[in-house]
């Protein structure tokens, strides 16, 4: 069963994702900040992570650069509800597998959740 890994600082999204995600098949941790995800353990096996970009403390992108010059293989698709130009520019630097803008309806996440899945077991861990 792969795992979904969702960082994002409103806890109604947490749970709406979780919930969500756990009917689509999927195992699910989820964290408020990116201070909490870094802090525990990762799972093994198909995993990819689910990140709001404005998080409070460390933010999404700069999470993204974290795990990256960290040498850690996390494929990730970025999440926000802001649609402006700032963001468009952050989510792009931060080359996600993919990025969603809130609200997303279930095809999208999961289209961009399997992306994210296929390019994580091609890549060495």
């Amino acid at each position: 069963m792969a795992t979904v890994i969702v960082v994002d600082d409103d806890a109604s999204i947490r749970r709406a994702l979780r919930r969500q995600l756990q009917i689509l098949g999927f195992s699910v941790l989820d964290f408020q900040s990116a201070e909490e995800f870094l802090a525990s353990e990762l799972p093994t096996g198909d995993v990819c992570l689910l990140l709001d970009v404005y998080l409070p403390g460390m933010t999404g992108t700069e999470l993204c650069r974290s795990l990256v010059g960290s040498g850690r293989h996390l494929p990730t698709v970025l999440i926000s509800g802001r649609d402006d130009e700032q963001t468009r520019q952050m989510m792009h630097k931060a080359n996600p597998i993919a990025s969603l803008l809130k609200p997303f309806d279930e095809k999208k996440l999961l289209s961009a959740i399997r992306k994210a899945l296929r390019s994580g077991s091609n890549s060495p861990h």
